[in-house]
Parts: C-alpha cells; structure tokens; sequence
C-alpha cells in the first residue's frame, strides 16, 4: 500500500513539474516574441551632424547587415513603413533597417537659413548617416531626391555600396544656363518671402491635400503620410517640413556633372520607375544608356509615389535583386 502511495506521488510530482516546465516555457516563448516584436518596432535616433540634430528610424538590430532608405522631397523617414514590411513578407532577410529624415524634413532641425538645401547640403546628411553608422558595403535604396542623393553618394564612394535601389530618380536634374539666375532669386528670397501652406483642421484633411497633388495614392497610405509628416500646433495639423522646400533650392548641375558621378559607379543598381509617371521621361532615355550595370523596370499605374501607391508591386521587382548576389 505505500509503496503504491509513492508511485502515485512520483507520478504527481512528475506531472506537476512538467506543467511548470510547460508554463516556464510558454512564458520564455511570449517573452522572446514580444523583444522580438519590440525590437522590429522603429526606434527613434539623432546624431548631430553639420551644426543640426539629425533623427532617423532604426529597425532591429544594429549588428546585422544594414539596409539604408533615403525619402523624395517633403517626405520623411517613415514614408518607407509599407514597403519594408512588404519586402520582409516577401523574404528579403533584413535584419537592420535605418530610414533618414533629410535636414529640413520630418523630425530633423532645419538649417538656420533658406539656403541650406544644396545637393551637397542633402548629400553630407547622407554621408554623415553613413559615417555615424560605421558601417562597410550597404544597400541604399532612394526614392526621388533620396534616390538622387543615394546616386551622388555612390558615384563619391563607389566601394561603400553594396547595391543601389533608385526609385524614379536617375540623379538630380540638370539645369540650364538660362535656369540659374531664377533659381538663385528663389533660394535668395529667405522664409519671410515664402508662402506658409494654411494649417488642417484635422489629419484626414492633411490627408486629401496629399491626394489632391498626387491622386494615385491610396486613402490609407495618404493618412499615413499625413499622420507621420505633420505635428499639431494649436490643435491643427501643419507640416513638418521646412517651406523653404516648395521651392527650388538644389544647387543647378550640369548633365556633364551629373553623367560623371554615374560614370563612376560600381555596384548593381535596380531602377523603377511609374509608368503614369513624368517625372524622369525627359532623360529616362540618353541617361539610363550610361549606367553600366543597371536593371530598369517599370511599374505599370504607378506614379511618381511609388512606395506609398505600389509598395506589394514594387517590393515583387525589388525583391530578386535584393537575394541576388
């Protein structure tokens, strides 16, 4: 009789320790999902560079491979969240991810003057990213003025980059002789001349004036451009970005400057663009002839905003050359 008393305690004894072990487990499980979760959050960053404090998103973790998202202009770092999540969905391995926010752009200071928006003034935000990142052959993918960014940095540093993603941008445009004396009254005119847009009464309306300059944005990537790119002040919705920026305000380069930087790249280069787009028609033709290892497709109804109109499309077209060795 006690010996059967002690088999059946054995047994107790065993199966309450293995529900523990179970419940320990389990515990451990949740615990390792929701670090894993947290850390795949988008974390805000600053370094200060060029006399301004710089921010940036940063996605997981840092000792990973890095891949580096520059946004078009008046956009901000956060404008890439669809498209990222839609290349990780797709099997791109990224572990690391850092979006920047372009001085005068998102959370980033603005210069103290209107004349700060130079193509080199944009690049040195690129390259001081880069520096403070401290990391060796990246994959930077551009969209716009970032993609035209990413192009200068590449052509200055060919051995830094590992791949090179522009989107609608095939490098800054190239200004005519007759074009600069304008454009240097614009950049001369300083904020006290420059036209405020009126504030929003609420974010869906910051929304619809998204939608009303680009009307092939979907409603819910416009609220989410709206919701990332405004603050509130007195219980409006007004841009963070500097106005100074509905300007021209890039420094004028020639098509011989800019074929220089091209002629100097090295690395695999993927570049997308809208077909419902005009942005780069005018030299999509002579310049994408001079790209040495270049792959150029098109995303049929997209328009300029590729990333927020076509993120599922274009993250089909990116995701091969992003695997490829």
């Amino acid at each position: 009789m006690q010996k059967r008393t002690t088999k059946k305690s054995a047994k107790k004894t065993k199966s309450v320790k293995a529900r523990k072990a179970k419940i320990k487990t389990n515990r451990k499980s949740k615990v390792s999902a929701r670090k894993a979760k947290s850390s795949w959050e988008p974390q805000r960053r600053h370094f200060v560079h060029d006399g301004l404090r710089m921010h940036y998103w940063e996605w997981g973790d840092p000792k990973e491979e890095t891949y580096v998202f520059v946004h078009g202009v008046r956009d901000q770092g956060r404008s890439w969240d669809h498209f990222l999540d839609a290349l990780i969905r797709r099997g791109v391995p990224i572990k690391h991810a850092v979006a920047l926010d372009l001085r005068g752009h998102g959370d980033s200071e603005w210069p103290t003057t209107s004349r700060g928006y130079a193509h080199e003034d944009f690049l040195t935000d690129l390259a001081g990213l880069l520096k403070h990142l401290d990391k060796e052959r990246l994959t930077i993918i551009g969209h716009s003025l970032g993609g035209s960014m990413c192009l200068l940095y590449a052509g200055t540093f060919p051995e830094r980059v590992k791949r090179l993603v522009l989107l609608e941008s095939l490098g800054p445009f190239a200004r005519g002789d007759d074009e600069v004396p304008d454009i240097f009254a614009e950049k001369l005119k300083g904020r006290d001349y420059i036209e405020i847009p009126f504030p929003h009464e609420t974010l869906e309306a910051a929304a619809k004036a998204i939608q009303k300059t680009f009307p092939l944005i979907p409603d819910g990537a416009a609220l989410h451009m709206a919701r990332h790119g405004t603050h509130t002040k007195g219980g409006r919705y007004r841009w963070k970005h500097d106005p100074v920026l509905r300007y021209r305000t890039t420094t004028a380069m020639s098509e011989g400057q800019i074929e220089a930087f091209i002629r100097r790249l090295k690395c695999p280069i993927l570049f997308v663009y809208g077909t419902e787009s005009g942005f780069m028609k005018s030299v999509r033709g002579h310049r994408a002839q001079l790209f040495p290892n270049a792959q150029i497709v098109p995303i049929e109804g997209a328009g300029h905003h590729i990333p927020h109109e076509k993120p599922e499309e274009l993250a089909e077209v990116v995701v091969p050359f992003l695997l490829s060795e």
